[in-house]
């Protein structure tokens, strides 16, 4: 056998070899995909879980901490979000307690850059100051943040986020003397600041924390 004869059929070989290795990484690679997607599509939460995240206009809160907050302030990290007021009776205290101890919880499973930021959006900005805010969601949670605008500001992100709030006035009651309707869901956005999913009312932490952890992994 000549040398060029050995020298073409080592390179066949090779050929063949390589060419076998790229199959199987491809097949691997395929059913590995096709495993993904299938574990996204049967990721069932308490709620609602987008298949396509929502982008939402820009919005311009201040913040319990004395810094402006708006939708690029939801960039770079996972977003809870509930809409409510401090003069709440039962949902919004019910809804704020179960997220502290969601996060509490979540604290002793994930790394810090996992962690959810939680933001609480006044509906009574008229009666929801800043300071009122911080006094209130710092009460549940020290890491937790409150924030308001005046009704032309936060009207337009309650209609972009389906948000519900209509005053209950007391007939002969003082001007000041209301109660909120709302909605309860709360909304996660996804690092890309995109509307991702709700989750339904009542909320339970040990829930909200399991849902929580299996949505920024399908979607990571």
């Amino acid at each position: 056998m000549s040398r060029t004869t050995a020298s073409g059929k080592n390179k066949k070989l090779i050929f063949i070899i390589v060419l076998a290795i790229v199959l199987v990484a491809a097949v691997e690679w395929y059913f590995n995909f096709l495993q993904n997607r299938e574990s996204e599509k049967n990721i069932q939460i308490d709620g609602i879980l987008l298949a396509k995240p929502k982008e939402i206009n820009d919005f311009h809160l201040m913040a319990s901490n004395g810094k402006p907050f708006s939708k690029e302030n939801l960039n770079g990290h996972w977003t809870m979000m509930f809409f409510g007021f401090t003069n709440c009776g039962m949902i919004c205290p019910v809804t704020m307690a179960a997220l502290s101890d969601m996060y509490k919880q979540l604290e002793k499973d994930l790394p810090a850059n996992q962690m959810p930021q939680v933001v609480m959006v006044s509906v009574d900005p008229d009666r929801d100051s800043v300071e009122k805010m911080k006094s209130y969601v710092t009460s549940f949670n020290p890491h937790f943040i409150g924030a308001r605008a005046d009704m032309a500001e936060t009207v337009p992100l309650e209609k972009q986020l389906h948000v519900t709030a209509v005053k209950m006035q007391a007939d002969g009651a003082d001007k000041n003397q209301y109660s909120i309707n709302h909605s309860a869901e709360i909304m996660l956005f996804n690092p890309k600041g995109q509307l991702q999913a709700y989750f339904s009312y009542p909320h339970q932490a040990a829930k909200i924390a399991k849902e929580y952890k299996l949505i920024i992994k399908s979607v990571a």
